[in-house]
């Protein structure tokens, strides 16, 4: 991923649009990492009405997720010992506090840009690169920066991408 986007985002802003060289060595770098992922076969997504398809369609298969969490539990725990939870919290609360307007207007006017207005869809796009800036804050927080999955996800997004999730073997990009 160009570095750039970690500086100045430009979220949703190449949703649909087919895989640079570069998005698509970035995608296989942050499945290689994680360990429900590692064989799965990458999926890019055309437009806003399948990403919501696959979204319910990825609700029935948690395994990715469910290992996310784990991943999110133990860097809570290596975070913890380098700070107090009540500094842990401000810090984090801080890092999406900050983004939520800008992530909000950017799938909003990603959305209306290819017709859709679906606020649900809308709501689930930002919430996901929210969680996904809070899980890369949560790593940097922990002393695990680099390779890390939660910073190949975040730089997805911050690139432009909608990482959508796990299901039946493929991992899907909008």
């Amino acid at each position: 991923m160009d570095e750039r986007t970690l500086t100045s985002p430009v979220w949703f802003s190449r949703v649909g649009l087919p895989f640079a060289p570069s998005e698509r060595a970035a995608i296989e770098a942050m499945i290689r990492g994680h360990a429900v992922l590692a064989r799965a076969e990458i999926g890019g997504v055309g437009h806003w009405h399948e990403a919501a398809e696959f979204i319910r369609a990825a609700e029935w298969d948690d395994t990715w997720w469910e290992q996310e969490e784990q991943e999110r539990a133990r860097l809570w725990e290596c975070a913890a010992d380098r700070c107090t939870e009540a500094e842990l919290l401000a810090r984090l609360a801080a890092v999406t506090d900050a983004l939520t307007a800008a992530v909000h207007r950017a799938a909003a006017a990603a959305a209306a840009r290819d017709g859709v207005a679906d606020p649900a869809l809308v709501r689930a796009a930002a919430s996901g690169a929210l969680m996904a800036a809070h899980q890369h804050a949560l790593a940097e927080l922990a002393g695990e920066v680099g390779a890390h999955f939660f910073g190949f996800k975040y730089a997805l997004f911050a690139g432009g991408r909608w990482p959508l999730g796990y299901h039946r073997g493929r991992y899907a990009v909008f």
